[in-house]
Formats: structure tokens, sequence, C-alpha cells
């Protein structure tokens, strides 16, 4: 499935990608965290929409959780695979991938906790998508169930950072293991201020050890989520909001945080 606006999943585009977001994504504090969060609970049967190549779930299922991951990108998704199939076999019996569009599939239901983690929302074009997530999540929970919703942290117009002209280095960049070389550039072609818009020319040149090149061009469009907006959002579809964090060490949230965390519990 393709959504609204973004046509092109990076992820896809070429395998190595993958490897490359897994050099660049290496922090755990938010596993920490939610770990936290879950307390002495458990085991848990616990979702996670773009799971990516399993960062978070992996240590989760280590903790006897029982965990189910979905994602739009087969690039992301057959990572995590190889990275579950070295597991040992009794947490790789915990752990239940498939590929799945988050906008358009329906998600699967009976879950005590669904994590949406890592800036995820950054994958969707437009507010009414991001919004159909919280209504997705709520489905997918039972009474009593939580969420977790991890964004960075900005209120009022898009960022100035969002509208700067030019050429810059994007990701993925990087050096994969057997020296394929990964280089990337993005470009704001559009933005609109008040609606926190912004869409980017988004190109990636893959050089293969053996000296052949792949290009991609595509253009991307993101809505960076205010935590106005996903309050007004989990409130809206049966969520009573039981914490804010402005950080992943656990730091209650302020208007200077650099991050807006929400723990919420379905009515």
């Amino acid at each position: 499935m393709l959504m609204s606006y973004n046509k092109t999943n990076m992820y896809d585009l070429e395998p190595h990608i993958a490897e490359i977001y897994d050099q660049v994504e290496t922090y755990s504090d938010d596993v920490e965290l939610i770990r936290k969060l879950i307390g002495g609970r458990g085991p848990l049967r616990i979702l996670e929409p773009f799971c990516g190549t399993g960062r978070i779930l992996i240590p989760l299922a280590f903790d006897g959780h029982e965990l189910v991951g979905f994602d739009q990108s087969k690039g992301m998704l057959n990572r995590a695979r190889t990275k579950v199939k070295q597991l040992p076999e009794q947490i790789q019996s915990r752990i239940n991938l498939y590929e799945a569009d988050v906008v358009k599939d329906k998600w699967p239901i009976g879950f005590d906790l669904v994590v949406l983690g890592g800036n995820c929302f950054y994958e969707l074009a437009t507010p009414e998508e991001q919004e159909k997530c919280m209504i997705s999540a709520a489905t997918s929970l039972h009474s009593g169930g939580h969420i977790y919703v991890d964004n960075d942290h900005m209120e009022g117009e898009l960022d100035k950072s969002w509208q700067r002209s030019g050429v810059n280095q994007g990701f993925p960049t990087g050096t994969c293991s057997d020296s394929t070389r990964v280089e990337s550039t993005m470009e704001t072609i559009w933005s609109d201020v008040a609606l926190r818009l912004a869409r980017f020319r988004r190109c990636t040149r893959v050089t293969l050890p053996d000296g052949s090149i792949i290009e991609n061009e595509y253009i991307q469009q993101k809505h960076p989520v205010s935590k106005v907006e996903v309050q007004t959002w989990l409130e809206s579809h049966g969520f009573t909001v039981k914490q804010v964090y402005g950080d992943r060490t656990g730091n209650l949230y302020n208007k200077e945080s650099p991050r807006a965390i929400f723990w919420a519990e379905k009515k």
C-alpha cells in the first residue's frame, strides 16, 4: 500500500539502507523507559506498528513479553527477521512479524500495550493519517491497556529548521559491512508554516563494492506532531493520559522539554 502522499518507502529502495538504519538508531533509553512504565506486570501482549528492524521489540521479547510487529517496509522486515532468526528459539517464539500498512490495513486486536515509538509519525504525511493510528490503537487494545507515544517536542508553527532551503546531507548516509556506500541528500521544496507541513526532495545514491551505482529520487512529506495534537487525539479516542514525559529518562514534560512522550490508558 502507498500512503497518501509518500509514494516511496526509503527503506525499500535498496537492502543496505536497513543496515545503515541499524548503525544510526542504536539508542535504547526508550526501551528502558517502557520497561519502567510496565513495571512488574507481565508477560504482556505488545503490538508495535512501525516495528522496523526490531530495535524495540526484540529486547522486550527477552523480558518474556509476546510481541507482534508490523511495518510497510519489506527491507526493514527482512532485516528484522534475520536478527530474530539468530535469537534463542524461546525468544523467537515470542515474536511475530508481518507486512502491513498502518493507515490502510486493520490492526490486530487483544493487546495490553501499543508502542508508537521513535518518531514513527514522521513516516506519515498528514495529521489525518497520524490520528488514524490513534483510532487503530484504541481498537487494538483491550480496556485498561496502555499506549506509549514518543515524539520530538515541537509546538506552534513549523520550526525554521524544517523550512531550510538548499541541499543538505540526509539519512541514510554511511558505509555498510560489505563496503557498500550509501549517500543521501534532502532538500525542502515546499512548506506550510501554519499547518506544520513540509515536503522534501530526497536523493539516495548506493555505490556497491563492484563500483555499480543505484540512484533514487523521491518526494516525502512530513507533519511534525505537537503535544497538543497528540493529547487531543488520545482523549478524543478513548484514552486517559496518565503521564507526559519530556525525555526518555522519565523527567516530566515542560515547555522546554526535547520530547513529548505519552503514557495513556484505554478506558
